[in-house]
């Protein structure tokens, strides 16, 4: 086991590990499909509840990661409040199934806990606040359909969690595309 490929906090593996995996996979050829998991408006959890509390919330989620996904997959923490899921021999349909399951354990697991505050910047510079427990957004995107480089991956998710209302609402699921049906 290299250490430097693990995460310190979750115990999952790491950045430099998913870009090792992620490239194995793209080199092979593979179609893979590349879930995004983002924690929404932690900031405004650390700002409420402290860091020592925001950080045992994203080992829960990163225990409830584990337990929803296929044995044999790997759950890596990508960034402070990201989570990255590789998946091959999985059709979209699979994965948006387990996305939902994942985004469905998490925000069901954190219900309870009182809503959070959180701030949404409109276009005319004012802002919207909006209250709503800890949740997950999820994005799927699908190597090679959706772009060859991590880096592609991320952003074509990330522009769709935005536009699917991620910063408003959080909870989301969202999918870059369905190239099969296009």
């Amino acid at each position: 086991m290299n250490v430097s490929e693990y995460d310190g906090l979750t115990g999952l593996k790491n950045r430099k590990s998913l870009q090792k995996c992620f490239d194995e996979y793209s080199e092979a050829n593979s179609r893979f499909g590349l879930i995004l998991i983002d924690v929404d408006g932690l900031i405004y959890f650390n700002d409420f509840y402290g860091h020592v509390e925001g950080d045992e919330k994203l080992k829960q989620i990163a225990d409830l990661l584990c337990q929803n996904v296929p044995n044999g997959v790997d759950v890596f923490r990508s960034a402070g409040d990201e989570f990255t899921i590789l998946l091959k021999d999985l059709n979209i349909a699979e994965v948006v199934a387990l996305v939902m399951q994942i985004c469905k354990a998490v925000n069901q697991t954190f219900a309870h806990m009182p809503p959070l505050r959180r701030f949404y910047g409109m276009r005319d510079r004012s802002r919207l606040e909006v209250h709503y427990p800890l949740t997950v957004s999820c994005g799927v995107a699908f190597y090679p359909e959706d772009g060859t480089t991590y880096e592609d991956l991320y952003r074509a998710i990330d522009e769709i969690l935005f536009r699917a209302g991620k910063p408003l609402l959080g909870g989301v699921v969202a999918l870059v595309r369905n190239s099969e049906s296009e």
